[in-house]
């Protein structure tokens, strides 16, 4: 009788949807509560700073201003609602009901990311590397999660569902996506750490959204069984 092999260790399937957002919680868990507690990750946002802030001058200034637009809202999120038309028009055959759907689903995702995003940072209100002072709940203050790291995840990972984008546009995108993480510490705009939880947040949040526009045409999440 010959025994089923395990798949070298490898998830089945129907669990690697699932990996990376799992994963992403388990990274912005950690890093909220090393915040909290002032652990080391904490302290490695002191040290990176220790010396001041970044020169806001020059051309490596000016590349990194470049790539963290890749997460400013207004752009990737109007990328997201264009993609988002795109393909409800190209396959508006599927019926008024259906495209009425799919695009609430994803007008909803579109607003509820952007609540949840920004619900963290005024939660935790901690102030930003300009300010001088690493603090938490200080009133009018949204360093933590950052914003743009968030956004980007998110909004790249929800356009590369709606799209089915190929292998290496996917590649191309989560290489910007860490890249708009690394800006907005390169640039002084946040501590690492802001940058970590942002990213991971976001990943959560993509992968909700992709999974709201799952089954329709080039969508390569699978449906929920």
């Amino acid at each position: 009788m010959r025994v089923p092999r395990s798949g070298g260790g490898r998830l089945p399937n129907r669990l690697r949807p699932y990996a990376p957002p799992l994963a992403a919680a388990v990274v912005a868990v950690a890093a909220t509560v090393d915040v909290l507690a002032g652990g080391p990750l904490r302290r490695f946002d002191h040290w990176v700073f220790a010396d001041g802030l970044p020169p806001r001058t020059g051309a490596w200034h000016f590349f990194w201003r470049t790539v963290v637009n890749g997460g400013q809202y207004w752009i990737v999120a109007t990328a997201a609602a264009l993609a988002t038309l795109w393909v409800a028009w190209r396959h508006r055959d599927r019926g008024p009901g259906s495209v009425i759907g799919f695009l609430a689903r994803a007008a909803l995702w579109l607003v509820g990311a952007e609540l949840t995003i920004r619900a963290a940072q005024v939660a935790f209100a901690r102030t930003p590397p300009l300010a001088g002072a690493d603090l938490l709940f200080q009133d009018g203050y949204l360093s933590y999660p950052s914003g743009h790291a968030a956004n980007a995840a998110a909004c790249w990972i929800f356009i590369l569902a709606v799209l089915g984008a190929t292998r290496r546009v996917r590649v191309a995108a989560h290489v910007l996506i860490a890249g708009v993480a690394v800006a907005v510490v390169t640039l002084g705009y946040h501590w690492p750490t802001d940058a970590i939880a942002g990213w991971a947040l976001g990943v959560v949040l993509g992968r909700i959204g992709a999974a709201l526009v799952a089954g329709w045409p080039g969508s390569q999440e699978a449906p929920p069984h």
